[in-house]
């Protein structure tokens, strides 16, 4: 059992540790550890851990930003680095973490502009399908992730779930604040489903 598992195993949320046993078609979709989950989560995580490596041994800087690309991306039509990098430039200077693509799947990321073709991140935004984090991203993403009690992208952007399955607070927000992310919209980028059907999900999609 590898280091980062065994923290996993060991410091679940009351609730989170008899959810990964339930059978798939009992799980919350999106939020409840999977195996595949699981990969997943260690993988992003090996590269947080790398990111930050790579910049305390000087062959890397704060400065330098980490395009992630998981194997099921698909690019949209006429992407090249000139295209992201001018969408890129819209996204606020305090960034952490931006997404490349995702799902909204509350349907209120509109209430959260952020400037020209960027949007705030929300507790409803969900995907790892590409993104580009520097330095400050990489320690914020692995200090929310660990321990791991929910998918990893939960993780990342319902700040509210990091303290166990609870109900909204009154006048609680919703965007998130660590890490502080962003997402281009309309996306860049999309999952490939026809070819990479999911191993994180407990289906293909709820939707």
């Amino acid at each position: 059992m590898c280091p980062t598992w065994r923290r996993w195993a060991s410091s679940q949320r009351t609730e989170a540790m008899p959810r990964y046993y339930l059978p798939d078609e009992m799980k919350l979709f999106g939020t409840d550890l999977t195996d595949g989950g699981i990969g997943c989560a260690l993988s992003h995580m090996m590269i947080w851990k790398d990111i930050i490596r790579q910049c305390a041994a000087g062959t890397a800087s704060s400065e330098s930003v980490f395009l992630v690309v998981e194997d099921d991306c698909e690019f949209a039509e006429g992407f090249s680095e000139e295209m992201l990098l001018d969408r890129l430039s819209h996204v606020p200077s305090d960034w952490e973490l931006v997404y490349l693509g995702g799902q909204d799947l509350m349907h209120k990321q509109h209430l959260y502009p952020a400037g020209q073709g960027v949007r705030r991140l929300y507790k409803g935004f969900r995907e790892t399908t590409a993104y580009v984090v520097n330095e400050a991203g990489a320690k914020a993403c692995l200090e929310v992730c660990v321990p791991m009690y929910w998918q990893v992208d939960t993780h990342l952007n319902d700040e509210s779930t990091r303290e166990g399955l609870r109900a909204p607070r009154r006048g609680e927000q919703e965007f998130t604040m660590r890490p502080r992310g962003y997402c281009l919209h309309p996306p860049v980028v999309a999952q490939n489903r026809a070819s990479f059907p999911t191993d994180v999900q407990k289906v293909e999609h709820d939707a």
